[in-house]
């Protein structure tokens, strides 16, 4: 089922909240377009030698992959369908218990093969695809590495890696180039553009901080929505340089600064405590209504899967947000 158009994004923890969300063609048809996509520089490629730089080392690739396995549902997959490339199977996790994201159903994951990784990978089950390039997160696809590579060349994303590095390691891996500078390219666009509408909200302070389980954890200046807030233009603050920090919800006091603040609600009842806590609804922004607590699938789209399929999904509803919260339109708090 494997389909390619014609060429003319503290690591524990970060891995931990990532994972909880804090195109199909048949056989048939995947053959006729690859008949249909065969040039001089697919017959350069299928001859060509790549040493991809990934999460795990450096990886050796001979040739155009034309069957291409993807580890799970994450960004590993997202990249790769942003660049119109189909997988032959991708591995389900669970992770999205509602079902598929929304801009992963407008990619055609319904049609997909998919098999069963909410627990650990299986080679065995990921052999049976055929492969000649496996692509995956790394704390998934680490613990069976070198097993795998035994299968086929394994490129390996981290849960830190930029959304932009990341499209280019897996449009490098699978000598689709082009697509990948073309999807940085345009997703940079609706950036551009959203900053503008934003016009820099007054130059007001944005912070996150968002209580998952018993912990707050405060997003730094190295977190990808803090990268993201400041390529919109906007005056984010992080809590210090780190990707993010755990604290107790007693220490709410260091989101102060904020005139604007978001928390990513993807931990309900953890979140309805913060709000209750009378510490969190004396900051000034929450008195101020400029605080919101941002819903599940926006967090996914902007915090963890933020990427050329994510971004035209969640930049207008993330902007929408922002406006009204630098209007005093956010969440009341008692």
């Amino acid at each position: 089922m494997y389909g390619t158009i014609c060429e003319s994004t503290t690591s524990e923890l970060v891995d931990q909240l990532s994972r909880r969300g804090f195109f199909g063609v048949g056989a048939v048809a995947a053959a006729a377009i690859l008949a249909g996509c065969s040039t001089t520089s697919d017959a350069a490629d299928a001859g060509e030698r790549r040493e991809v730089i990934n999460a795990l080392g450096t990886t050796t690739i001979s040739g155009k992959p034309e069957r291409i396995v993807v580890a799970s549902d994450f960004t590993d997959l997202e990249f790769l369908l942003s660049l119109g490339v189909h997988p032959v199977a991708y591995g389900n996790t669970g992770a999205w218990d509602r079902g598929a994201l929304p801009w992963q159903s407008t990619a055609g994951i319904a049609d997909l093969e998919s098999f069963d990784t909410t627990g650990e990978i299986s080679p065995e089950i990921i052999a049976r695809y055929s492969p000649d390039l496996i692509i995956g997160m790394k704390t998934y696809l680490e613990p069976a590495a070198e097993r795998l590579s035994q299968i086929a060349p394994v490129i390996a994303l981290d849960w830190t890696t930029s959304w932009r590095d990341g499209v280019a390691t897996v449009g490098q891996a699978a000598f689709v180039d082009e697509a990948a500078a073309a999807a940085i390219a345009r997703t940079d666009a609706l950036i551009s553009d959203t900053a503008a509408s934003l016009n820099g909200l007054g130059g007001k302070t944005i912070m996150i901080g968002s209580m998952y389980g018993d912990q707050l954890y405060v997003q730094g200046d190295a977190s990808a929505p803090g990268v993201l807030l400041r390529e919109l233009g906007l005056n984010y603050r992080g809590y210090n340089a780190e990707q993010m920090t755990a604290l107790s919800m007693e220490q709410a006091e260091v989101l102060a600064p904020a005139d604007i603040l978001l928390s990513l609600a993807s931990d309900q009842e953890a979140t309805t405590r913060l709000e209750n806590f009378a510490v969190f609804q004396n900051l000034p922004a929450v008195k101020a209504r400029a605080y919101a607590p941002v819903e599940l699938l926006l967090s996914n789209a902007f915090v963890d899967n933020f990427g050329p399929l994510s971004a035209p999904y969640a930049l207008p509803q993330l902007a929408e947000v922002l406006t009204g919260l630098a209007a005093g339109q956010g969440k009341q708090l008692p």
